[in-house]
């Protein structure tokens, strides 16, 4: 049976129910847009109270973004601009910079630090601890040193000269031959031949060669003694040696 509309009756009561069930609906619970945008403007906002904010796409700011509260990221950070930290930073995660990377301020390294790639320091390197390189050091500038330098092992090389410690108990080697040690007797000099000593052993210095040139005049103030003299005749004898070897002039 087709349902009578009596026009006697009015419709109120009908859009009073409509009213109310607007008025007491929640239907921002389950909104949506699938077409067009959300805007708020004239100084509103959104504030989100014991919920929680979920983006499954992508979120874009164009404006300031303030956090004074945590930011919890599980995910991955790229920040093509520049990015300005403030306070403390705390990393406990492997870091990884591969552009130039410039600190301004002080710089702490508690733990141990690893450099594979060149390093260029321009300004003072202050090093207070022990610094220990295992491979080639190459000091191209002047070099002060305010201490004593100390080496353990291998040489010390100095263009052609070369101090080696290891030899007759220290000595210096010379590019063209020849070395000053210091043996167990005493200081010695040797020819580049290694047949010329000049020495010193108990309280005397000596000379130990093939032949001795000596270039000018030589002043003997104490005696002079010819331990292994030999003998010449068929001349006037102008020089006397006494039974201990030392020589006198005969007037």
């Amino acid at each position: 049976m087709a349902q009578v509309n009596n026009l006697s009756q009015g419709n109120l009561s009908d859009i009073f129910r409509r009213l109310r069930a607007l008025e007491f609906s929640t239907n921002q619970n389950h909104m949506s847009i699938s077409r067009g945008n959300l805007t708020v403007m004239d100084g509103g906002s959104i504030n989100i109270e014991n919920g929680g904010l979920n983006v499954t796409g992508s979120a874009t700011i164009s404006g300031t973004l303030v956090a004074s509260g945590d930011i919890d990221m599980a995910g991955s950070f790229t920040a093509t601009g520049d990015v300005n930290l403030n306070g403390p930073t705390a990393i406990a995660g492997v870091t990884t910079v591969t552009g130039q990377f410039t600190v301004t301020g002080p710089t702490a390294l508690n733990g141990t630090t690893t450099v594979a790639g060149d390093t260029t320091v321009t300004g003072v390197l202050a090093v207070n601890g022990a610094m220990k390189t295992t491979s080639t050091l190459s000091v191209e500038g002047v070099t002060t040193l305010k201490n004593d330098l100390n080496v353990t092992t291998g040489k010390v090389k100095a263009g052609g000269m070369t101090i080696d410690p290891g030899l007759f108990g220290g000595s210096v080697q010379f590019s063209a031959g020849g070395y000053l040690s210091g043996t167990a007797s005493g200081p010695q000099i040797t020819g580049p031949a290694g047949n010329s000593f000049v020495f010193t052993r108990s309280g005397k210095a000596g000379l130990q060669a093939a032949a001795i040139d000596l270039i000018g005049a030589v002043e003997v103030q104490g005696a002079l003694k010819v331990t292994s003299p030999g003998t010449v005749t068929g001349v006037t004898p102008n020089v006397y040696m006494d039974s201990a070897g030392n020589l006198r002039k005969i007037n």
